[in-house]
């Protein structure tokens, strides 16, 4: 469909593209006819124009004008004009068109030897150009205009020239017209505005407006005067066809529109839309809303459809054993991590009963019956509540069993310990592993606090930071010394899940907590330790927030 859509465009944009370079073409030419029309105007007024001149120039130059303009006797000055006429007559009308010839003395006597010009507009003409040389201009004599060409006559014969008159040629601008033909608007502009055209409304109007109003405007100046001859085509005469082109450009569109219709909806029946369904019915069976694609009712689809069917139960298949596999394995993991637990929970409380029973042999040796007999109350409440229930206890019950165990061993070191609790009560919606602290304390107790004769403070903190609980441990004793801290620091660091307990009952206590709480909570949790000698050791114990 993509791909169709690209052709469509690329068609329209050939054929527009097609439409202009043609439009320009033809425009281009029609440009290039109306310079060559406004050049060939200029070519036929300039040759008028020199015709003038070259009339003008020879009648000027005549020893008999001369003589006849200076002439002052009024028999003899029409005597001679006679002369003049013929010479007229036979230079200026096989090469001129001018329609008046006149000669001017610098008394302002004339003689009109063709035209009609009134005697007004001939004794304006020469009051207004009496001082000027040779002059061409357009002059409006008798509500008419015309070419007009004047020429000084010298007389050379005494060495400086004297200035005797004048010869006036006029060409009415109406012949002028005619030269300007009827195929195309064609003007002559003076002073920025057109003063004669073939179209009479653009008489008067302003070159400027005229290039506004056409398509195309090429102005050519006539040679050696302040004229210029005008062009001009309009707009619609530029490219005719421009209209009937555009209806073609737009049917040829609307083809191709209703082609492109037509063929979606084609693809959209036979190819979109099945495809359409397959990736719908993939897309559910991603999310496990179905566990087969429905068939599309087109033979060539359907027979994908089967083939992802097909695909989609030997998957089933291989998950199923895949799933079986995978809890077979669990189920393993689970029990060796359970029977792990089962094994440190025996070797941790087998440690406590034997250490307890220590105790009561010699509270017993000491012939203490009373403290004894609180002892074995305590460990019995200790063993009852170790193996009533699940791995996991309330903290607050744990402490309570803490307590207990505390003034079992306060019993046999004749109460010289001070403990002080500090636990925040957001921690009794809590759960932890069973006998956690319990060998902490005992370890801060006998070894930690032991030697200590006076004040003796064991501090028991928990709280939660950063969703973390957080277990101190900490008494004022004789502290570890350094070699054996590092020593300790290395053996919890380097507890390993997969590792049993070591045999035995000694020295396992901080070792067997380490790998309980790595087992049951994951590695990012544990016991870190911190000691100085002669001030006192602390053990921080980090668990997960397990809500009860």
């Amino acid at each position: 469909m993509i791909s169709l859509v690209i052709y469509t465009i690329i068609i329209i944009v050939l054929w527009f593209g097609y439409h202009l370079m043609t439009h320009q073409a033809l425009a281009g030419s029609e440009r290039e006819n109306t310079i060559l029309a406004a050049v060939n105007l200029t070519q036929q007024i300039s040759a008028e124009l020199k015709h003038m001149n070259t009339v003008a120039s020879v009648i000027a130059g005549s020893d008999f004008v001369q003589d006849f303009l200076s002439e002052q006797d009024t028999a003899a000055y029409y005597e001679k004009a006679i002369t003049v006429s013929e010479i007229v007559r036979r230079i200026a009308y096989p090469i001129s068109s001018a329609d008046s010839v006149i000669t001017i003395n610098e008394n302002g006597r004339f003689f009109r030897f063709t035209g009609g010009l009134s005697n007004h507009a001939i004794e304006n003409l020469f009051l207004e150009y009496r001082n000027e040389g040779a002059v061409y201009t357009i002059v409006e004599s008798d509500d008419l205009l015309y070419f007009c060409h004047i020429v000084p006559v010298y007389d050379y014969s005494s060495g400086t020239p004297v200035r005797l008159g004048q010869v006036a040629m006029l060409a009415g601008l109406d012949k002028t017209r005619r030269m300007l033909g009827d195929g195309i608007d064609s003007a002559v502009i003076q002073g920025g505005a057109v003063i004669l055209s073939n179209n009479p409304n653009l008489e008067g109007m302003p070159i400027a407006d005229v290039e506004s109003l056409y398509g195309v405007v090429s102005i050519a100046p006539i040679e050696a005067t302040a004229l210029s001859v005008a062009a001009a085509i309009p707009r619609d005469a530029l490219f005719p066809e421009s209209a009937l082109f555009a209806a073609a450009t737009v049917t040829a569109l609307c083809l191709l529109l209703s082609m492109i219709i037509v063929l979606y909806r084609y693809q959209s029946s036979h190819f979109i839309r099945p495809m359409a369904s397959i990736i719908a019915g993939v897309r559910e069976i991603g999310g496990g809303s179905m566990t087969r694609l429905p068939e599309t009712g087109f033979g060539d689809f359907d027979a994908l459809v089967a083939d992802i069917n097909k695909m989609l139960d030997r998957r089933a298949k291989y998950n199923a054993a895949l799933t079986a596999q995978r809890q077979k394995l669990f189920d393993a993991e689970i029990a060796r991590k359970n029977m792990r637990m089962s094994l440190l929970a025996v070797q941790m409380d087998a440690h406590f009963v034997v250490n307890t029973l220590k105790n009561l042999k010699r509270l017993s040796e000491k012939g203490m019956s009373e403290e004894s007999a609180r002892m074995a109350e305590g460990l019995a409440a200790i063993l009852q509540h170790r193996y009533a229930g699940d791995a996991l206890v309330n903290v607050f019950d744990e402490f309570q069993i803490l307590r207990q165990y505390i003034d079992i061993m306060n019993i046999r070191f004749g109460g010289r310990f001070s403990i002080l609790y500090d636990v925040e009560d957001s921690l009794e919606a809590c759960v932890m592993p069973g006998l956690i602290l319990q060998p902490i304390v005992e370890n801060a107790l006998t070894h930690g606090l032991q030697s200590k004769e006076h004040d003796a403070l064991l501090v028991i903190k928990g709280f939660i930071r950063d969703n973390v609980v957080i277990f101190e441990v900490s008494d004022n004793g004789g502290g570890i010394e350094p070699e054996k801290l590092k020593a300790v620091r290395e053996s919890l660091a380097q507890t390993n899940l997969s590792d049993f307990p070591e045999p035995g009952l000694r020295g396992v206590a901080l070792v067997n907590i380490q790998r309980r709480i790595h087992i049951s909570c994951g590695g990012d949790y544990g016991i870190t330790i911190e000691s100085t000698p002669q001030k006192g050791t602390k053990l921080i114990v980090s668990l997960p927030v397990i809500s009860e």
